[in-house]
């Protein structure tokens, strides 16, 4: 059975984020999937020290929640990352987390762990879907680094009603089938 861990980093417990990561993991579910959704902004998640202590060990020396999501991330086969588009990146609760995940690579930057399959999910309320596409790109180098490769972005346009996504049957069926694919 694959394991799949979702991230959701948004303020907004049913906006547009949350709505499509739900369906991404709907559909993982329906397709077999033992499943675990992280709501970053209920978490306790510090900033990093930049002590590289994780590049040595593989792990954190920070205690808070970060730990047993980080094993969630090691255990899974598949990742998820959802979050509104803020200032063209990700929210800062999400880049809390992106900061933490230096443990996945070593001290000469080779990924630690098994490669595993990552599905991004943005919400913007630009309603050019390229509009953000130099940062989602280099989010997307920064992953291969980690051993985590994108083989879905689902990417909410125009959504500044937070019930944007869920009106949005097409796109809906599009999240729900990415999270049914793995």
């Amino acid at each position: 059975m694959k394991k799949v861990v979702a991230f959701m980093g948004s303020p907004r417990k049913n906006g547009n984020t949350v709505t499509l990561v739900k369906e991404v993991i709907r559909g993982a579910q329906e397709a077999g999937a033992e499943t675990a959704i992280f709501d970053l902004y209920d978490m306790n998640l510090k900033p990093c020290k930049g002590c590289l202590a994780c590049r040595k060990t593989g792990n954190c020396v920070m205690q808070d929640d970060f730990q047993n999501m980080f094993k969630h991330i090691i255990d899974a086969d598949v990742v998820v990352f959802g979050s509104p588009v803020y200032l063209w990146q990700i929210t800062a609760q999400m880049k809390l987390l992106w900061d933490r995940l230096c443990g996945l690579f070593d001290e000469n930057h080779k990924p630690r762990y098994a490669a595993k399959s990552l599905i991004m999910v943005y919400s913007q309320g630009n309603p050019n879907a390229q509009a953000f596409q130099t940062s989602f790109q280099s989010n997307e180098a920064m992953f291969k680094m980690f051993g985590l490769h994108v083989v879905n972005t689902i990417i909410q346009t125009g959504g500044t009603d937070p019930s944007t996504a869920a009106n949005n049957q097409e796109l809906l069926s599009k999240a729900y089938e990415a999270g049914k694919a793995i």
